[in-house]
């Protein structure tokens, strides 16, 4: 019996290299998909994530926001100042701040930069500090506080604000709120981004809520 030598010949070595590299690209393409869905989902918890986190901040900041007059000047209108891209309010201190005392809090927007690039994104920013009631203004110390980031890359972010704006005024939405003696009823926080998946944040300070006895001198609702 003759036993065959015979080997592989050249263009059966070029099929089967071939056939190896469809199949090494389809499964390189399958890895690749399967890291760029990875990618998605993680950065779009992380996106949810920070999103509940400043609405969580915005809400208990904004529900806890306490009417004064300051000491300092005559005819004072209440410790609130509400526009359409800043709102500043007085509110109880907590966390590292210490325990017990008031703090200013300042919500506010600014621009910022996307990575290296020029193009700028908005963002929803944080100051707080302790009350000082030496100064002729309640929001003074601000300008000297840290900035803590809420919130980044959005397109815009506004503050409307409804209640009734004068006496006997009908209650309404108003980007400014100017009624120098009451907190508005609802506060609404606008967000928009290039995903469109913001929804719009509406609080109810407790000091106007239906329930709410104020009492001025404990600074709490009875």
């Amino acid at each position: 019996m003759i036993r065959s030598d015979r080997g592989f010949t050249l263009l059966e070595l070029l099929i089967g290299m071939t056939l190896l590299g469809f199949l090494l690209a389809l499964l390189f393409g399958g890895f690749r998909l399967a890291s760029r869905s990875w990618d998605a989902v993680t950065e779009r918890t992380e996106s949810t994530s920070a999103e509940q986190l400043a609405r969580g901040v915005v809400r208990r900041l904004v529900s806890q926001a306490q009417p004064m007059r300051w000491k300092k000047g005559i005819n004072q209108k209440i410790t609130f100042s509400g526009e359409s891209e800043r709102l500043v309010a007085i509110v109880p201190l907590s966390g590292p701040l210490g325990a017990g005392g008031l703090a200013v809090v300042e919500l506010t927007t600014a621009s910022g930069q996307k990575g290296a690039g020029t193009t700028s994104s908005l963002r929803l920013v944080l100051r707080m500090t302790p009350l000082q009631y030496q100064e002729e203004v309640f929001s003074a110390g601000l300008e000297n506080s840290e900035e803590h980031v809420l919130l980044a890359g959005l397109d815009s972010a506004s503050f409307s604000y409804f209640g009734v704006e004068k006496p006997g005024a009908a209650p309404a939405w108003l980007d400014t709120w100017q009624n120098p003696d009451e907190l508005p009823k609802l506060v609404r926080l606008h967000l928009q981004s290039a995903d469109d998946s913001w929804t719009d944040l509406v609080v109810a300070p407790m000091v106007t809520a239906s329930n709410c006895h104020w009492d001025s001198f404990y600074k709490r609702c009875l």
